[in-house]
């Protein structure tokens, strides 16, 4: 039988993390995007290499520029400066600003979710369905390994369960965590107008590419903001809905804190996929984070974190933890026999 006393026991420490990672790399994308439109000063297709003006350069018939036009009529965007009536392309700045504005609203809607997630923890794969409540997420350990829990294992998780039930504390500071987490996000994404250099890169699965690189012009202030500053990769958007759809960053350079005294990143990826759950309600669906070095720095971000959502549902904000939990326990739980076979 797997240690689940023992992963039962680190949850919430282990839970803070995976929390701050998620929003750090949340806070990657939004800083992404928000630079674009002061980033990009030139060529929105990003292959004639030259720097001219973004009408002359969409008056081609390229299949960014056709499908942009073609997705047009679904949530026209406006700039400064544009007569709306005319047909106009943006370039990949303004395309990036619409999309920041509509991640930022959507985050301000406060909603709770239940969702599936599966995770790794060390060497094993955690299958979990989680309910934010007022109180902090509550979750239920569903199997490990693709395997249902055996009698003892859901009992050791069920009274573990019960303990918060009578004592929310643990639930209630990963609360406050979380949102000074957000505070930072926001802090993050306002400090970092100019971090990056934007181009379009062509389509990608009927999503638009971009492609980004630190602009090196930008002196980012803090820890935090030097390791998003040194990430270069590819955006992809829904450009009909104007949303983050996926960013892949890569770390072009070592970083050190300190001289390398308080720590260092010496390479990284970073991954992180949205998909769309309601009208005008996205959801991080993946997150995949690999850094390897001494991060002293960062030592409530794991280095190593990869984590898939699914299921998304959307609960009432004042859920308490005892509705949560009755909530988690009424529903059916698979079979060992159906997790081994995926049926």
């Amino acid at each position: 039988m797997k240690n689940l006393r023992a992963e039962n026991s680190v949850y919430l420490a282990g839970e803070k993390t995976r929390k701050l990672v998620f929003l750090f790399v949340l806070a990657a994308g939004g800083l992404l995007l928000v630079t674009a439109v002061q980033a990009l000063s030139g060529d929105p297709a990003g292959e004639s290499g030259g720097r001219g003006s973004s009408r002359e350069a969409y008056r081609g018939e390229s299949p960014i520029t056709e499908f942009i036009a073609g997705t047009r009529s679904a949530g026209a965007i406006f700039v400064a400066g544009q007569n709306p009536d005319k047909s106009y392309t943006p370039t990949a700045g303004e395309l990036m600003v619409a999309v920041v504005a509509n991640e930022l609203t959507d985050r301000e809607q406060l909603r709770k979710w239940i969702c599936m997630i599966e995770k790794r923890a060390g060497k094993e794969t955690l299958t979990e369905e989680q309910v934010e409540t007022k109180d902090g997420p509550l979750y239920r350990l569903l199997a490990i390994d693709g395997t249902a829990l055996n009698p003892d294992q859901r009992q050791q998780d069920d009274v573990r369960i019960a303990r918060l039930m009578k004592d929310p504390s643990p639930l209630l500071k990963l609360k406050q965590a979380q949102g000074e987490d957000e505070l930072k996000l926001q802090k993050l994404m306002s400090l970092m107008p100019q971090a990056f250099v934007y181009d379009y890169d062509g389509v990608e699965e009927k999503l638009l590419r971009i492609k980004f690189r630190p602009n090196p012009d930008y002196s980012p202030p803090t820890y935090e903001a030097r390791v998003i500053h040194s990430l270069a990769g590819t955006i992809l958007i829904d450009s009909e809905h104007k949303r983050l759809a996926k960013v892949a960053g890569h770390l072009m350079n070592r970083v050190e804190f300190g001289y390398g005294l308080l720590g260092r990143i010496d390479s990284g990826t970073v991954e992180l996929g949205r998909v769309e759950v309601g009208p005008q309600q996205w959801m991080t669906a993946f997150i995949s984070i690999h850094f390897s070095g001494r991060v002293a720095i960062f030592k409530t971000i794991s280095k190593d974190q990869y984590e898939r959502r699914s299921e998304f549902r959307v609960v009432s904000s004042d859920l308490s933890l005892s509705d949560a939990k009755d909530l988690l326990v009424s529903r059916i739980l698979p079979s060992r026999q159906t997790l081994k076979t995926g049926q």
